[in-house]
């Protein structure tokens, strides 16, 4: 091997080693993609101006908690490894509020004006305040959770 092809091979190796660690973004803690889709009665939540899904860690504060607010008409959400959850149990919490027109009683939309209106909340305590759902993440799996809110919808 000439002295040129193997600078040349030298530097093609660097290159793929710099590259390799360049494409991993950085993740000391061992956190974990989380993500899934929330649905409220099998479908969206309607008028929900914010809706909202928290991992509470169950059994060791230390791995920490994450919120993320997610979009109500998509249900989706995705926690990425930087503000992922450390592999464990979690207590999963679930909210979502409206804000409906106290005059027709439905949902302010971008088209209505605000203005008499008041806030409703789409999630029952039971799936947040007094919530007893769980969740555990594992470590080099896939973790999604998906969950339906079961409940009679506000008038």
């Amino acid at each position: 091997m000439s002295r040129i092809s193997f600078s040349i091979f030298v530097l093609f190796i660097f290159f793929l080693f710099f590259m390799n660690g360049c494409n991993k973004s950085p993740n000391p803690d061992g956190r974990m993609d989380v993500s899934g889709k929330i649905t409220l009665n099998d479908g969206h939540f309607i008028g929900a101006d914010m809706c909202a899904i928290a991992f509470i860690p169950i059994d060791d504060p230390s791995l920490g908690s994450s919120s993320i607010v997610f979009n109500g008409n998509t249900g989706k959400y995705l926690l990425t490894k930087q503000d992922g959850l450390k592999p464990g149990r979690y207590k999963v919490t679930i909210t979502a509020q409206a804000v409906y027109d106290k005059k027709t009683h439905k949902p302010i939309t971008a088209e209505t004006l605000e203005g008499d209106d008041y806030r409703v909340r789409l999630v029952p305590p039971e799936f947040n305040k007094e919530s007893k759902i769980e969740f555990e993440v594992v470590k080099n799996k896939n973790n999604v959770f998906n969950y339906n809110i079961k409940t009679t919808p506000k008038q």
